[in-house]
């Protein structure tokens, strides 16, 4: 009996250990929400994305700028990048050492101006702007120029002057290219500059840049540095807001998507036939 005994909590060990080892831990990096912490944003996340395995845990970290968040998928804080899939599309364009790990729908995100509830005028304004270059085929146009295009460094746009016209600073922040853009030697540039020098000139209003962090944008608006924010993460499907905090008002979504792709360091071999025929899902990962 003591030998059965003996034997059966050997066996149960032994299951344990090898349950143990199954174990896969995946920490993924994103641009920070501002209306979420990342315990939070997680919880959120795992609701819609998550795979149902309970051998895969999931650890989210934010990251103020697009720099900080590849410094630390290079120096393997986290094992993947979250992005929306124009802006995967163009780093891995850039950079062969990124690629592609997953994609994941969504039910519908794009991105909206943000402004202080105080502003609510402006946001009215450019809402009508918006409304206008779309009906003429201008904001179609500049998304076919400048993102479905792949241009590895678009130029500066002329931005039109108006004399004794008032002046709207908009927050940009080239952590999203080839959306929201900004040289490597800090001249913005590309589709945010082609879209803003168009509401300007609809508006008759001179337009001023200001450069920030991803992770500055409610501060700059909130300090009067800025008055309206390029971009705000909206989810088109849900109530929760994880990117808008409370006290910023948006405008009309002027660009959607419905796909994220994870980036991550590109290995030796990586071909389909190298990695997908080991037919394990928790293989993938770490």
């Amino acid at each position: 009996m003591k030998k059965i005994l003996c034997l059966i909590l050997c066996v149960m060990l032994v299951s344990s250990c090898a349950d143990a080892l199954e174990k896969r831990v995946i920490k993924l990096g994103l641009l920070s929400k501002l209306n979420s912490s990342e315990e939070e944003f997680l919880d959120t996340w795992k609701k819609t994305y998550a795979p149902k395995n309970e051998n895969l845990e999931i650890i989210v970290k934010f990251y103020d700028t697009l720099n900080a968040m590849q410094m630390a998928l290079n120096a393997g804080e986290i094992h993947e990048m979250i992005l929306p899939d124009v802006v995967a599309e163009y780093i891995m364009n850039m950079n062969k050492e990124f690629v592609s790990r997953l994609v994941l729908r969504s039910k519908g995100m794009g991105l909206a101006f943000g402004f202080r509830e105080d502003s609510k005028e402006l946001r009215d304004k450019i809402n009508e702007a918006l409304v206008a270059l779309q009906n003429d085929w201008t904001l179609g146009a500049l998304e076919g120029v400048y993102i479905s295009s792949f241009i590895d460094e678009p130029e500066p746009v002329e931005f039109m002057k108006f004399e004794n016209a008032d002046t709207i600073r908009v927050a940009i922040t080239g952590d999203l290219p080839p959306i929201d853009y900004i040289t490597a030697d800090g001249r913005p540039a590309g589709f945010n500059t082609a879209v803003l020098a168009e509401i300007g000139a609809y508006l008759k209003k001179n337009i001023e840049l200001v450069n920030i962090d991803a992770g500055a944008r409610t501060a700059a608006l909130a300090s009067g540095r800025a008055d309206v924010v390029f971009w705000y993460e909206v989810d088109m499907s849900s109530e929760i807001q994880s990117d808008v905090p409370d006290g910023v008002i948006l405008s009309a979504p002027y660009f959607e998507w419905n796909k994220f792709i994870h980036l991550r360091k590109a290995e030796k071999d990586h071909s389909a036939s190298s990695w997908w025929s080991m037919r394990d899902f928790l293989k993938l990962y770490y």
